[in-house]
């Protein structure tokens, strides 16, 4: 059994809101397998517009050009963590675990691809990398995602109910369940920043910055009531979505609509807000039935949680307090999840909750690339 033992970390997350490349170096305690953590360092390399594009185009490439595609990411990641590396001074790292970009995610179908090519990441950086994260766990059956409740099962034991804002909104619930294999459900809730980011491009931003243009719309019923009635939206848990659903499924229902860019906003965020509170309320275990042993709290993280409009919606709907962390926290949470899942793939403890995914059993995700 290992007994304090210190691991140097670097965590890369690319999300489906393509802002750009998060590297997160942590440093990691481990007593009898209770882990402690410190950000010692962190950085988001912003994507140009033209590779945002590329990557969102994705989807539609031959297999010639996505294999290229999958290489070329894997070489750019590369270098930028090896630039971070030197830019400051890392001289302790054991690995590197990249989420790599999704692209395909359809575990109903039996698959979900991230790009990416760790080999490249080992190559360009010099160090062991563990990537591929998803995919042991929908051959298990499982959906592959949300992946981030195993870290805050093991990194934030204060807290019973969190959300995520990334391209999409998920959520993640703890009971008081003392098998804590069996204690954790999560699930994607609906589209989020994804959606949001898409109609703020349309007016020249990359984002609505604090929800402005979304707090200037007006909401229209007619279409809140369709976002809302959403296939993903009514369907039970386990669940999870990808950026493809989202153009599939929430773009065409905005189209139908001669309205502006700030309506849609506005209805968009309290589509996301309405989303979230009744997630909590149909979950398995509802806020609700733990009242006395449950702590009342929903930390929030992810860049929608830098949006104090969506915020001020959200906390509307529910009775749980939000709270929203320091900056570090809400930007690189998931950089520094992605890092504590390959320490786990390291130590061979399971990465990927049965619970979470609905898969057969826990699994130890993660391909391993040495340099």
């Amino acid at each position: 059994m290992l007994h304090n033992t210190v691991f140097h970390a670097i965590g890369l997350m690319s999300g489906s809101s393509l802002d750009g490349l998060d590297i997160c170096y942590v440093r990691f305690q481990m007593y009898d397998f209770r882990f402690e953590y410190e950000i010692i360092q962190a950085d988001c390399i912003e994507y140009t517009n033209e590779f945002r594009e590329r990557l969102r185009n994705a989807p539609n490439l031959s297999a010639f050009e996505f294999a290229r595609l999958h290489t070329e990411l894997g070489t750019y990641f590369g270098k930028l963590t090896a630039d971070f590396i030197q830019k400051n001074k890392i001289e302790k790292l054991d690995f590197i675990c990249s989420h790599g970009q999704t692209i395909f995610h359809q575990p109903n179908l039996g698959f979900t691809a991230q790009i990416g090519c760790g080999a490249q990441i080992a190559a360009q950086t010099n160090t062991k990398v563990i990537c591929d994260l998803r995919t042991s766990d929908v051959a298990n059956a499982g959906q592959g995602a949300p992946i981030v409740p195993v870290a805050e099962q093991y990194l934030f034991a204060d807290y019973k109910v969190f959300l995520n804002l990334g391209g999409i909104a998920n959520i993640s619930l703890r009971s008081e369940s003392e098998n804590e294999s069996e204690s954790v459900i999560a699930y994607d809730v609906c589209a989020a920043n994804t959606l949001l980011n898409y109609f703020a491009k349309q007016k020249g931003l990359d984002y609505d910055k604090n929800g402005d243009l979304a707090r200037n719309g007006t909401i229209i019923p007619d279409l809140l009531n369709e976002l809302n009635e959403i296939n993903f939206c009514k369907q039970a848990a386990p669940k999870s979505l990808g950026t493809e659903h989202i153009f599939r499924d929430w773009i065409p229902l905005f189209d139908k609509y001669k309205i502006t860019i700030e309506d849609k906003l506005a209805t968009a965020v309290e589509h996301i807000a309405m989303q979230v509170a009744q997630s909590m309320i149909n979950s398995q275990w509802s806020i609700v039935n733990e009242p006395s042993t449950i702590d009342h709290r929903l930390l929030v993280t992810g860049g929608g949680a830098l949006n104090t409009f969506l915020i001020e919606r959200i906390q509307h709907y529910t009775s749980l307090k939000v709270v929203v962390p320091d900056s570090l926290t809400i930007q690189y949470k998931e950089a520094l999840a992605m890092a504590f899942i390959g320490l786990l793939r390291i130590l061979e403890i399971p990465n990927c909750l049965a619970s979470v995914t609905g898969a057969k059993k826990d699994v130890v995700g993660g391909a391993v690339y040495l340099p």
